[in-house]
C-alpha cells in the first residue's frame, strides 16, 4: 500500500468520538428499556421488537455509512416521491393506534413512515438549498423550500400527528440559517411560526383563566371569533384593516416604508394566525387537555397533568446516584405512564439519579457536537447542510423530550431517539446517523 493510499484509508475511518457516543447512548437506552418495560404484560414481546429494531437499525447504519451520500442529492425526486407515497399510503392502509393513523403493519413489525419522512425532508431541503447556493438572498428560495416541505407537513397533520409536524419546522429554520438565508427572511419565518404556535396557547390560556369574559368586551369578541368556523375569514379582514391603516399612516407621516414590507408582514402574520386557528380547531380533546395541564399544572393532577407530575416525582426522587437499576418505584410499580417510550429519561433520572441524567446530557451533547464538526469539515455544501439538518433534528427532539419530562414543555408524545423503546424511530435515527458517518468518511475522498 502506498503512503497516499494508507493515509486515505486511515482518514476515511469512522469518527471515533461520534461512533462512541452513538453506541454509548444505545447501551444506556437498552438498559433503561430493559428496566422500564419489566412491569408490562407484553415484556418479552416488547424486548424482542426493540432489539430486532436495533439490530436492523445497526445494519442500516453500516450500509448508510458506506453509501456515498452524494447519491441522495442525485436522486432528489426519487426521495421526494417515496416520502409522499409512503405518507399517502399510511392514510389509506395504516392502522389506528391511540387516535393516530401513523403506522403500516408489516407482519410483526409496525412501520411509521413519518419517522423516515423527517430524514427524507432533510435530504430534500439540503438538495434544494445546495442548488440555490448563489440565490440565498432571494425570498423565492425560502418560499421554494417551504413549498417543498408543506405537503409533507400536511400529510403528517392529516394522520393526525401534530407533535411530529411540530419537529419539522425547527429543522427547516436551522437549515435555512446554516445555508446563509437573509436575516429578514429568517425573521419573517419566526413571525409566522410564533403566530401559528401562540394562537392555540392563547385561546386555551384564556379558556382556563377567563372562561366567562364580560359581554361586549374585546376578550369576549376574541373568544367568540376564535371558536367560530368563520374565525379565519374575520381575522384576515381585521388584520388587513389594521395593516391598511398602518400603511396609510406611513403615507401621511412620510416614513417612506415600502408597501411591499407591509404586504409581506401582513401575509406572514395572517398565514400564521390562520394556521394556528386551524390547528386549534383540529386538536382532539386529550391534546387540548395537555395544553391546559401545561398552562395550569395543578388543575387536573390526576388527569391531564398526571404524566408530568409522576415524571417530576420520578426524577426528583432519584437523588444524586439514583435508586438503582430495576429499582425505581415510579417505573417498576407502574405509576409512570409511557415509561419505556416518551418518559424514558424520567426512568433514567429515577434509577441512576443526577449522575445518570447528566451523563445522558453529556453523551447527547457530544454526539450533536460531533455531527456539527463533521458538517463543518464536509467535502461539499450538500454534506454540510445534511449534517445541519440531522443535528437540528436530534437537538430539538432531545430538548423537547427532556423539557417535557421536567414539565418545561407540554407533553408532546416525542420519543427520545436512541434511548426510547422504538422500531421506526430507532431505525430512522440510525439511518440518519449512518449518513452523517458517511459524510465524515468521505471528506478526503477523491471521487
Amino acid at each position: 500500500m502506498t503512503p497516499l493510499s494508507h493515509s486515505s484509508a486511515r482518514k476515511s475511518r469512522l469518527d471515533g468520538a461520534f461512533l462512541g457516543s452513538v453506541l454509548a447512548l444505545l447501551v444506556v437506552g437498552s438498559l433503561a428499556v430493559l428496566s422500564a418495560a419489566r412491569p408490562l404484560p407484553y415484556y418479552h414481546q416488547a424486548l424482542e421488537r426493540h432489539f430486532s429494531a436495533m439490530f436492523f437499525g445497526l445494519l442500516i447504519f453500516a450500509v448508510a455509512a458506506n453509501f456515498a451520500y452524494e447519491a441522495y442529492e442525485d436522486q432528489f425526486w426519487v426521495i421526494y416521491g417515496t416520502v409522499i407515497f409512503c405518507l399517502v399510503a399510511v392514510l389509506i392502509f395504516g392502522t389506528v393506534h391511540k387516535g393516530h393513523r401513523s403506522w403500516i403493519q408489516l407482519g410483526f413489525f409496525a412501520f411509521q413512515p413519518s419517522e423516515f419522512a423527517r430524514v427524507g425532508m432533510v435530504l430534500i431541503l439540503a438538495s434544494i438549498l445546495d442548488k440555490r447556493a448563489l440565490k440565498m438572498e432571494y425570498v423565492s428560495t425560502v418560499f421554494m423550500s417551504l413549498a417543498a416541505i408543506l405537503p409533507i407537513a400536511a400529510l403528517i397533520v392529516k394522520q393526525p400527528d401534530f407533535s411530529m409536524t411540530l419537529t419539522l419546522f425547527p429543522i427547516f429554520f436551522a437549515m435555512l440559517f446554516c445555508a446563509g438565508a437573509e436575516w429578514e427572511h429568517l425573521a419573517g419565518f419566526i413571525v409566522l411560526a410564533i403566530a401559528a404556535i401562540s394562537m392555540p396557547f392563547l385561546y386555551l390560556f384564556l379558556s382556563v383563566y377567563h372562561p366567562f369574559p364580560v359581554s361586549g368586551s374585546f376578550l369576549r369578541f376574541f373568544m367568540e371569533v376564535f371558536s367560530s368556523k368563520e374565525s379565519e375569514f374575520v381575522l384576515v379582514l381585521v388584520l388587513a384593516v389594521i395593516f391598511g391603516a398602518a400603511y396609510y399612516l406611513n403615507h401621511l407621516m412620510h416614513w417612506r416604508l415600502r408597501m411591499r414590507l407591509f404586504f409581506i408582514f401582513w401575509m406572514l402574520l395572517t398565514s400564521g394566525v390562520v394556521a394556528g386557528i386551524t390547528v386549534s380547531h383540529k386538536l382532539k380533546g386529550y391534546q387540548k387537555s395537555r395544553f391546559t395541564a401545561y398552562i395550569n399544572p395543578h388543575s387536573d393532577i390526576h388527569g391531564a397533568a398526571y404524566h408530568v407530575h409522576q415524571s417530576q416525582i420520578a426524577i426528583g426522587s432519584g437523588g444524586i446516584v439514583g435508586k438503582g437499576l430495576f429499582s425505581g418505584t415510579q417505573s417498576q410499580l407502574g405509576f409512570l405512564p409511557e415509561r419505556h417510550t416518551d418518559f424514558i429519561y424520567s426512568v433514567i433520572g429515577e434509577e441512576t439519579g443526577f449522575v445518570g441524567a447528566v451523563l445522558v446530557v453529556l453523551l447527547y451533547s457530544g454526539m450533536i457536537w460531533r455531527i456539527a464538526d463533521i458538517g463543518f469539515n464536509a467535502r461539499d455544501r450538500y454534506g454540510y447542510l445534511v449534517c445541519c439538518g440531522i443535528g437540528a433534528m436530534f437537538a430539538f427532539d432531545f430538548i423537547l423530550n427532556v423539557g417535557m419530562c421536567l414539565g418545561l414543555f407540554p407533553v408532546a408524545g416525542i420519543p427520545l431517539p436512541l434511548l426510547s423503546y422504538g422500531g421506526s424511530s430507532l431505525m430512522a435515527s440510525l439511518w440518519s446517523l449512518g449518513i452523517v458517518a458517511n459524510v465524515g468518511r468521505r471528506k478526503y475522498a477523491l471521487l
